[in-house]
């Protein structure tokens, strides 16, 4: 099931194209096992994607060769909720922009800077952006921290300053996220640091950060580098890692592997035990979705591909999204840190139990 949900990911993605060992892979599959396979494909971030990759499929080859096993009534319901599903999420994803460039241009009139990370500005690394799943609004103000959380409130948006890192601001039915910090800083001394790097690396020239409409801007490619590695490997040390954060990384190394200086990009690796995971990382762009490597500065080869892959797709690790409150994540943060160990032993590089210590003193000392 896995190679299948990998075949219509690329197809969809447009980095491999439709042929008779693309519908191979999925011509043999059960009706139980397409069934599962949209689980994975929406438990990992990617239903639209696999999505547009089957619709390929179906064009060229019709549904009789690609799913023999399953009756006509029943596979045409299948696709008509799978549709519905990718229907739901571009309209998602547009009423996101559209209020994303409603308060955007709120705080631009006011003098704010806006530069948004993560979902909007990584879905532009795809061929289809709005086919990219949505989560909240991950924004960066520079020094107007706080003037945006007053913007926002006077804007008839509700604004939660209780985390040090972000705030949380519910506007029109969204949630943005206006960071103060970019990592958890109050992990000890490299989280303080790491801070500081990510801070330093946005003080460079304007025409470095893309924008992205007419009031918002992406973060610049090295940085994007920088914080899409450390995002992603603390997704899957302590809350969980999908496919969604591993194609967010292919799609940007399809377009954007020629513009990172990647010495600097493995010195900062190197400094926050990051090394491993972006080994990994790049591997599974390469091997598992396709992405071609041409740039001899990247490494693409790691002995924990596999393992950590299996992870991604199998682990019951998620800890955030469950409704159940901040002290029921809090203890599953814990109880993954002793249960996934190996995370922390083979691929972070560091004890877990010296984590737990950064966890304990974050919490008990607040200090950023």
């Amino acid at each position: 099931m896995e190679i299948a949900l990998f075949t219509l990911i690329r197809l969809g993605l447009g980095i491999e194209e439709s042929s008779g060992k693309a519908l191979s892979s999925v011509s043999c599959l059960t009706e139980e096992q397409w069934l599962a396979l949209r689980e994975m494909s929406d438990k990992q971030g990617v239903s639209a994607i696999a999505l547009d990759g089957l619709n390929i499929l179906i064009q060229d080859y019709g549904k009789e060769l690609i799913c023999p096993n399953m009756s006509s009534d029943l596979w045409q319901m299948f696709l008509l909720e799978w549709m519905g599903t990718m229907l739901m999420l571009e309209q998602s994803n547009q009423q996101q922009t559209t209020v994303m460039n409603d308060m955007a241009k709120k705080w631009s009139e006011a003098g704010c800077r806006v530069m948004v990370m993560k979902g909007q500005a990584n879905g532009s690394f795809y061929p289809k952006p709005n086919h990219r799943s949505t989560g909240d609004i991950d924004c960066y103000l520079f020094e107007n921290y706080a003037k945006g959380n007053e913007i926002a409130r006077d804007n008839g948006a509700s604004v939660d300053e209780i985390w040090y890192k972000h705030s949380v601001i519910s506007y029109k039915d969204e949630t943005f996220e206006n960071h103060q910090y970019f990592v958890h800083t109050r992990e000890g001394k490299n989280g303080k640091l790491l801070e500081k790097d990510l801070e330093e690396a946005l003080k460079v020239e304007d025409e470095l950060f893309p924008k992205l409409g007419e009031y918002v801007v992406c973060p610049p490619i090295q940085w994007v580098a920088m914080f899409l590695t450390y995002h992603a490997c603390g997704h899957f040390i302590s809350e969980g890692l999908n496919l969604k954060q591993l194609i967010d990384w292919a799609m940007f190394l399809d377009k954007h592997q020629n513009d990172v200086d990647w010495g600097l990009y493995y010195e900062f690796c190197s400094r926050y035990h990051l090394t491993r995971f972006a080994d990994v990382a790049t591997a599974i762009a390469k091997d598992y979705i396709g992405i071609k490597i041409t740039n001899g500065n990247i490494r693409c080869e790691s002995l924990y591909t596999e393992k950590v892959l299996h992870s991604a797709l199998y682990d019951d690790d998620y800890v955030f999204g469950s409704g159940k409150g901040n002290w029921h994540n809090r203890f599953h943060l814990v109880r993954n840190l002793w249960t996934y160990r190996w995370k922390y032993r083979d691929i972070y590089q560091m004890s877990p139990l010296r984590q737990l210590c950064y966890y304990a003193i974050g919490f008990i000392f607040k200090t950023e």
